[in-house]
C-alpha cells in the first residue's frame, strides 16, 4: 500500500505543477508594472483651472512666472472659469489713446508647477474652453491664449529673441488664427491660417485646442473637435523647450481702433497640457 500511496502522491504533484505553469496569472506582469509603450502608460498632464484665483496658491498650482503679466485688475474668478472684461475702446498696453484698459496676461513655466517633465517633449497639445457671449463685438482683432517656449517676453510685442509663441486670435470678426513668433521672423507676428474656423459668439462654451510640433514646425488646431488646421508655420524652435500657456488676451493692435464698441466679457476654463492629445 505504501508503494501505490507514493505513485498517487507524484502523480498530484505533477498535475498540480501543470496546472500552475499552463495558468496565464503565472505570466502576467504585476499590475502596477506598465510596460513601456504599453497601454497602461498614460500620457503626461498638467490641468488648471481659475478656482482660487489670483492667490498664492492659485499661481502655484500653474506655475506663474511672474513677469510680463498685466490686466489682473480685468480679470476675476467665477468658480473655475476665469471672466475677462475689455473696455470700451480699449486695446494693449502701449496703446497711447485708448480710452479704457481691457484683458490681462502672464506666462506659465511648467517647471515651476512640478511638470518639467513636458518642456522637453517634441509635442505639446495645449486645450481649454472659451466663451463668447451673445452679441460680443470682436472690433479688429484680438490675442488668446497659446503656448510658449523660451525666454518671456522675447515673442511678442514685436521682439524676437530665444523664444517662441502660438496664441490664438480673432480677426475681421470671429475669423480664428495662429498668431506665429518664432527667432527666425521679424517685426510681429505672423498670421496662420486666418478663417479657418470662427469663433462663435453666442453665449455656448466651445473648446479649442491646439499642437506643436517643435521637430518639425507643424502647427494643428482642433475647434470643437474637429480638426481645422495643420500647417508647418513655426521654423527654428526645435531647440528651445516649452514653458507653457502664454495667457494673454487683449485687442489689438496698438490704439483705440483695435477695440470694442463697448464693454465685452470673454470666458475660460478647463485648461490642459499633455503629450497626447487631449
Amino acid at each position: 500500500m505504501s508503494h501505490l500511496a507514493s505513485r498517487l502522491a507524484k502523480t498530484l504533484l505533477a498535475v498540480a505543477v501543470s496546472a500552475v505553469a499552463l495558468s496565464p496569472a503565472a505570466h502576467a506582469a504585476p499590475a502596477s508594472a506598465a510596460l513601456p509603450g504599453s497601454v497602461e502608460a498614460a500620457a503626461s498632464t498638467w490641468t488648471g483651472t481659475f478656482s482660487g484665483f489670483p492667490s498664492s496658491s492659485w499661481r502655484d498650482a500653474w506655475g506663474v512666472d511672474g513677469s510680463g503679466e498685466f490686466g489682473f485688475g480685468n480679470m476675476k474668478a467665477s468658480g473655475a472659469t476665469l471672466d475677462v472684461k475689455y473696455g470700451k475702446g480699449s486695446s494693449a498696453p502701449s496703446c497711447t489713446n485708448c480710452p479704457t484698459s481691457g484683458g490681462g496676461q502672464f506666462y506659465q513655466n511648467l517647471a515651476k508647477n512640478g511638470h518639467s517633465d513636458l518642456t522637453g517633449a517634441t509635442t505639446l497639445y495645449l486645450k481649454y474652453d472659451v466663451r463668447f457671449p451673445s452679441g460680443f463685438d470682436f472690433g479688429l482683432g484680438g490675442k488668446l491664449p497659446g503656448l510658449y517656449g523660451g525666454n518671456t517676453g522675447e515673442a511678442s510685442g514685436g521682439n524676437h529673441g530665444q523664444a517662441w509663441s502660438t496664441r490664438f486670435m480673432f480677426r475681421n470678426g470671429s475669423k480664428g488664427e495662429v498668431y506665429v513668433y518664432t527667432p527666425t521672423d521679424d517685426g510681429y507676428g505672423k498670421d496662420i491660417g486666418l478663417g479657418s474656423w470662427n469663433f462663435s459668439p453666442d453665449g455656448s462654451t466651445h473648446t479649442i485646442q491646439q499642437s506643436v510640433n517643435r521637430s518639425t514646425g507643424q502647427i494643428t488646431v482642433w475647434y470643437d473637435g474637429e480638426q481645422v488646421l495643420s500647417s508647418k508655420s513655426a521654423p527654428g524652435i526645435s531647440g528651445i523647450k516649452f514653458k507653457g500657456v502664454f495667457f494673454s488676451t487683449f485687442f489689438g493692435g496698438h490704439d483705440t481702433s483695435w477695440g470694442p464698441k463697448k464693454e465685452v466679457h470673454s470666458y475660460f476654463s478647463n485648461f490642459a497640457i499633455s503629450t497626447s492629445k487631449l
